[in-house]
């Protein structure tokens, strides 16, 4: 992964939504999709699970795989002020975003556009300003970005990474996919998650492959088939089996 995918080779490109990704040309892989980066992670992410759990739960404790360009961070830190949720983010990232590279991410105003869109009576302040606090927090303790959202970032691979037990509610797995990160997506490392979420947790990935399947299975999950953004036929939701 790190051999292949470096900040050396790459290029800021602008999806279909008006919002920006980052690709890498050697290996024709981005973080996001060319159909759109702001609306596939609120249908992969936001909608079928956060917007969930937080239709029942004051409280929510998040896990994210893949702090990546910030993007899902932001969203949820948004939904989070819509829905008056409040919120514990944890993120982990191995290789993080340069700041000569997250600085030109254009999220703050297309998350705003986008979220307007969704809740027109909702104003939105200093978009820009969180989305630098995201990238700018300590790595390894809880930054408090706003009485609803307080996030903590792991410079971790996941297996090296601490996660307490029967802790998170929403998981959004987004890590890079299975062909350029195989060892993320084994029964393995899904048991390591399985175990840090809560009896009533939903996670969401955009991977819909059979190998992927198999090994959330394998690690205890009941799995559920979704359609999935633009351009992608389906998506995966998975709840842990526990009593």
């Amino acid at each position: 992964m790190e051999s292949k995918l470096l900040y050396t080779d790459y290029s800021l490109v602008v999806t279909e939504d008006g919002s920006h990704s980052i690709r890498f040309s050697a290996v024709d892989e981005g973080y996001h999709s060319m159909h759109g980066a702001v609306k596939e992670a609120i249908h992969v992410y936001l909608q079928p699970n956060f917007v969930l759990q937080a239709e029942h739960n004051d409280e929510l404790y998040v896990l994210e795989m893949g702090f990546g360009t910030g993007l899902n961070a932001l969203l949820t830190y948004m939904y989070a002020q819509v829905m008056g949720c409040k919120v514990h983010y944890t993120t982990i990232e191995a290789y993080p975003v340069p700041s000569d590279v997250y600085t030109q991410l254009n999220y703050a105003a297309s998350c705003v556009n986008e979220m307007k869109m969704l809740f027109s009576s909702v104003d939105f302040h200093n978009i820009d300003l969180v989305f630098q606090q995201l990238h700018t927090s300590p790595w390894g303790c809880e930054t408090i970005i706003s009485d609803h959202f307080v996030l903590l970032k792991h410079h971790s691979t996941l297996q090296a990474a601490s996660l307490p037990a029967d802790t998170y509610n929403v998981v959004y797995y987004d890590a890079f996919a299975p062909q350029f990160q195989p060892e993320l997506w084994t029964a393995e490392v899904f048991e390591r998650i399985y175990n840090a979420m809560s009896s009533n947790a939903i996670l969401t990935t955009y991977c819909c492959k059979g190998d992927v399947k198999r090994a959330l299975k394998a690690a205890g999950f009941a799995i559920e088939k979704l359609p999935g953004p633009k351009g992608k036929r389906e998506m995966l939701r998975a709840v842990p089996h526990k009593d």
